[in-house]
This record gives C-alpha cells, sequence and structure tokens, in this order.
C-alpha cells in the first residue's frame, strides 16, 4: 500500500516546475554586468520598458536564492528574512510583463515585407541601440526572480489556494511568452540569410553586420539555454530553414552551398593540384642539380 504523505501533491508540482523553469542565469549576469558590460545596462533596459526599479538587479536575485534555500532547508523562511521580499513578487511580476512586451514590440518592427538590406540595418538598431539582447537576458534573470520568490511564497502561505495558482499562472505566462519570443527572434535573424548565396556572402564580409549578427545569435542561445528550451520543445516546429540560416552566421561558407561551393571546391582542388606540382618540379630540379655537381667534382664522386 502506497503512502499518500509520500505521493507528490499539485502544489509539489508547481514548485518542481519554479525550480526547474530556468536552467542558469549565469550568461545573463555576464552579459547584463560582466566586464565588457556598460555600467548602467540594467537601469537603461528597465527604463525603456517602463519597469519599476528593482535596485540592483544581481543583488535581489543573491537575496532570492538564500531564501529559497533556507526554505529548501527547513520547509519554510523566517518573518524576518521574508519581510523585506514579500512586496517584491508584484515588482517582478509587472517587470517581466513589461520586458516581454517591449521584446516584443522591437520583433515586431522587423516587418516581413521590409527588403533584406533594410531589415539588417534594423536588426543592428535593435542589437546595438535598442539592446534586444541585453532586454533578453534581463527577462531571465527577472523571472528567475520571480520563480524564486514563488517557492519561497509557496512555502510560507502554500495553505492558500490563491497562492498556488497565483504561481501556476507565472509559469504558464513564462511558458507562452518566452517560446513565442525565442521563435520570433529566431525568424527575424534568419531572414538575413535570404536571398543569393553571393547576396548572403557579401552581407557577411561586413564586419558591422557580422558582428550584431554574431551577437544576436550568441544572445538566442543563451536564452534558449538558460529556460531550458529544447527539453521543453519550443523549437520542435521550427522550420528547419531558419536553423540553417543561423548556423551560416557562424559558418559563411555554409551560406554559399549549391552550385557555387562546387566552384570554390573544384578552385581549393585544383590550387592543392598545382601546389603538388609545383613541390614536384622542385624535387626534380633539385635531383638534377645533385647529379650536375657530381659530375663536376670526381673526388666527391
Amino acid at each position: 500500500m502506497t503512502d499518500a504523505s509520500t505521493e507528490p501533491t499539485a502544489t509539489d508540482s508547481v514548485v518542481d516546475a519554479l525550480r526547474g523553469a530556468v536552467a542558469s542565469v549565469e550568461a545573463a549576469i555576464v552579459r547584463l554586468e560582466g566586464e565588457d558590460a556598460a555600467p548602467d545596462t540594467v537601469e537603461s533596459v528597465l527604463a525603456s520598458v517602463g519597469a519599476p526599479a528593482l535596485g540592483d538587479i544581481v543583488t535581489r536575485h543573491n537575496a532570492l536564492t538564500r531564501a529559497a534555500a533556507i526554505v529548501d532547508h527547513r520547509g519554510t523562511l523566517p518573518d524576518a528574512d521574508w519581510t523585506p521580499l514579500a512586496e517584491l513578487g508584484s515588482r517582478l511580476d509587472e517587470t517581466v510583463a513589461r520586458v516581454q512586451a517591449h521584446a516584443s514590440a522591437l520583433l515586431d518592427g522587423a516587418d516581413a515585407d521590409r527588403p533584406v538590406p533594410e531589415h539588417l540595418e534594423y536588426l543592428h538598431t535593435i542589437a546595438v541601440e535598442e539592446r534586444l539582447g541585453e532586454t533578453l537576458q534581463l527577462l531571465v534573470l527577472v523571472e528567475d526572480c520571480l520563480f524564486l520568490w514563488h517557492r519561497v511564497r509557496i512555502a510560507r502561505e502554500g495553505s492558500d489556494p490563491g497562492v498556488v495558482a497565483a504561481a501556476r499562472s507565472a509559469l504558464a505566462r513564462h511558458f507562452e511568452g518566452d517560446a513565442d519570443l525565442l521563435r520570433r527572434a529566431r525568424r527575424t535573424l534568419a531572414r538575413f540569410a535570404e536571398g543569393s548565396p553571393l547576396e548572403v556572402v557579401r552581407r557577411l564580409s561586413s564586419s558591422r553586420t557580422t558582428r550584431a549578427l554574431s551577437t544576436l545569435r550568441r544572445d538566442l542561445d543563451d536564452y534558449r539555454a538558460a529556460f531550458r528550451a529544447d527539453d521543453a520543445g519550443w523549437l520542435a516546429d521550427e522550420d528547419p530553414d531558419v536553423a540553417e540560416a543561423l548556423d551560416s552566421i557562424d559558418s559563411p561558407l555554409k551560406a554559399v552551398g549549391g552550385a557555387l561551393g562546387d566552384v570554390l571546391e573544384r578552385g581549393r582542388a585544383r590550387v592543392t593540384e598545382t601546389l603538388s606540382r609545383d613541390d614536384g618540379d622542385r624535387a626534380d630540379g633539385d635531383r638534377a642539380e645533385g647529379d650536375r655537381g657530381s659530375a663536376a667534382d670526381p673526388d666527391r664522386a
């Protein structure tokens, strides 16, 4: 007979989902507050999305991580530790909504009818001036704060059905909103590969364009990994052409392909053949020079 006390409850399932929603925030912290980050990155992004001030977001995250660890160890959190965190939930929730909406609006600006050269210019704008990458990484960090906060709240007030329902709602919004953002951002970035292979290679020859594309590609990969997108199946139905286009950012020759790729391969083979022939000619010349030297010097022979 199974002990009912050991069977997982609906609350346990929600807590497990909260615990596993974000795999890691390390890339987000580096992107937002690492050595290469501008000192006002977080404040600038929060101001641009109209979100409430959160103070030092990394410090907030550390405090919530500590609180969640206490809950995991003791099963609850003392009042003295909970009081400074209790009102944080509404601000985190509002910030997540505003950051998602802002990132979505930036992607909306990537009009599908926009010519590819203009589209690339827009990608540079949202990557550098609008800080789309930083916006997505801030979303990772703030959402993890929100999930940590819900875990602690459930430990303290889990007997209230509304508390668990609020956490479940936060998870649902995360799954739908963040998955949609990832798919749309990848499609937007992949548009650079439209056109002929020569056009794609020409675009990738611009260091300015390549830098913006590579930065966005890295940010999307970090965002994808942070939210366990592959495990969650967020990209299960993605058009294979999108992944192929994104791969060509890191390996420009993949963008060539087809007949042009065959031409390059034949050219490479011709160069290899020429080099081999030149090596053979030099070897023959060395042997001939040695024979002449032997005939001119009988003693050496």
